[in-house]
């Protein structure tokens, strides 16, 4: 239930912004990523991308900015 209202309060502000910005979000059993853009999700070039993992089984947040990686 916690990591609910955690996660809500922080999507929160991405409702109420601009319009270009953008969360991508990936689950499974252990783990919830949330990637907050500010750019096209589409852009694999983006200079601004936070990230928060969501650890349940520790119920920990974890947040800090993402670098983009392209492979060649």
């Amino acid at each position: 239930m916690k990591l609910i209202i955690i996660l809500l309060l922080a999507l929160f502000p991405l409702f109420s912004s601009a319009s270009n910005h953008y969360a991508l979000v990936f689950e499974n059993n252990t783990i919830l990523l949330v990637l907050y853009l500010k750019c096209s999700p589409c852009d694999l070039n983006c200079a601004n991308i936070q990230y928060q993992l969501f650890n349940k089984e520790t119920e920990s947040v974890i947040s800090g900015a993402a670098k983009p990686v392209t492979t060649g």
